[in-house]
């Protein structure tokens, strides 16, 4: 699941906050339940029944509906054993369905967002940036033939014919005056749906919910610069595709959300939806995925998951930093933290995601891995 708040400002700046946005204590920003709660004209599709997942037409864009996005996170390591996280997505949201020829070129009813961040974790540094643009004279935008998402030369690329579990091998590069990636990712498992068959309910009430699968584990090489240092980096990234137009309820603030990669082959992936009390919703879920690829879902009920550490940014907010997770029944017991503390987003909507360490137990053997952990709402 990835970062329906981002939405927000997407909507704040295509709307240029209008009626829509609500006052809140900290100034003017837009509630994240309206925000993923209203279809602003009544004009989108949404998420509301089972679909058939046709490949390779779904790596690409769903213009009817108002959001998606293409999202990749990593875990990487140098020759010389340093070690690195990065995260990289492009969002698409619509101003309108209206797909109507436009007389100008610069004219477009679609605006592209992107976030990038790079973790040192040998080094203790975090680097992030985000762009926007519309996708008016091809500065930004999706296409399938061949397959390509892009926000100037921040680039998803298809860089081979054959597919490997439906998936083209990509090549993505992203960068900013701190920190640069160029890496070629590979599926080595095939696609999961996430939720019940690809409709993942977020919130109660018919359309809160996305049409959500992952590839969680893709074979990953290339190259990491800090600075005028560059690295040849190998590892493992995961890919989430969700496109939506309304996903949150009114009682639902934010979400913390783990993507597991652990060294028998096995990933988790959990999202636990908050309530605007804090507590956990029942719409929160998961997916375990084995060694085979073949996943198995997991219901709030099945996991336990406890904040064991925290962190406070410097303008004051208080952050979960630390978590064990258990799934009883499937005998799984870990324990997680944050590979650097500080990996804040400090950019329009602010959030947390970065990367994780993880060790723990599963089937009485000990385990060990990597991640990402993402916290909005806070």
């Amino acid at each position: 699941m990835k970062n329906l708040l981002i939405i927000i400002y997407l909507i704040l700046f295509i709307h240029g906050c209008d009626e829509q946005t609500e006052k809140t204590e900290s100034g003017n920003s837009l509630q994240l339940s309206k925000a993923m709660s209203d279809d602003v004209d009544g004009n989108f599709d949404k998420a509301i029944e089972k679909r058939k997942f046709i490949f390779p037409e779904d790596h690409g864009p769903h213009p009817g509906f108002r959001t998606e996005w293409w999202y990749f996170t990593g875990n990487l390591t140098s020759e010389d054993n340093k070690q690195f996280g990065y995260q990289f997505t492009i969002f698409r949201t619509a101003l309108n369905k209206d797909s109507n020829e436009r007389k100008s070129e610069w004219s477009s009813n679609q605006i592209y967002m992107a976030h990038f961040a790079v973790t040192d974790i040998s080094g203790n540094e975090f680097y992030y940036d985000e762009r926007f643009s519309r996708n008016g004279n091809e500065l930004a935008g999706a296409q399938i033939d061949p397959f390509k998402v892009w926000l100037e030369d921040w680039q998803i690329n298809q860089i081979s014919e054959n597919a490997v579990f439906e998936l083209p091998k990509l090549n993505i590069k992203a960068g900013s005056d701190k920190a640069e990636i160029d890496f070629d990712l590979e599926a080595i498992k095939p696609y999961i749906l996430q939720g019940d068959s690809g409709l993942s309910q977020k919130g109660k009430g018919e359309g809160n919910a996305s049409y959500y699968y992952s590839y969680t584990k893709l074979k990953t090489s290339g190259k990491i610069k800090i600075g005028e240092e560059e690295y040849t980096v190998n590892g493992f990234s995961w890919m989430d595709r969700e496109w939506s137009t309304s996903a949150l309820s009114d009682d639902q603030k934010g979400w913390d959300w783990f993507a597991l990669q652990l060294d028998d082959s096995t990933e988790i992936m959990y999202y636990q939806m908050r309530k605007n009390d804090g507590s956990a919703d029942e719409y929160s879920k998961g997916t375990i995925i084995n060694s085979k690829g073949n996943p198995e879902t997991v219901k709030k009920e099945d996991v336990i998951c406890e904040v064991t550490d925290h962190w406070e940014s410097p303008d004051g907010v208080k952050y979960p930093s630390g978590w064990n997770i258990k799934i009883p029944s499937k005998n799984i017991d870990l324990k997680i933290t944050p590979a650097v503390k500080d990996q804040r987003m400090n950019v329009s909507v602010k959030y947390w995601e970065g990367a994780v360490k993880i060790e723990g137990k599963k089937n009485g053997s000990v385990v060990k891995g990597r991640g990402y952990v993402e916290l909005t709402g806070y």
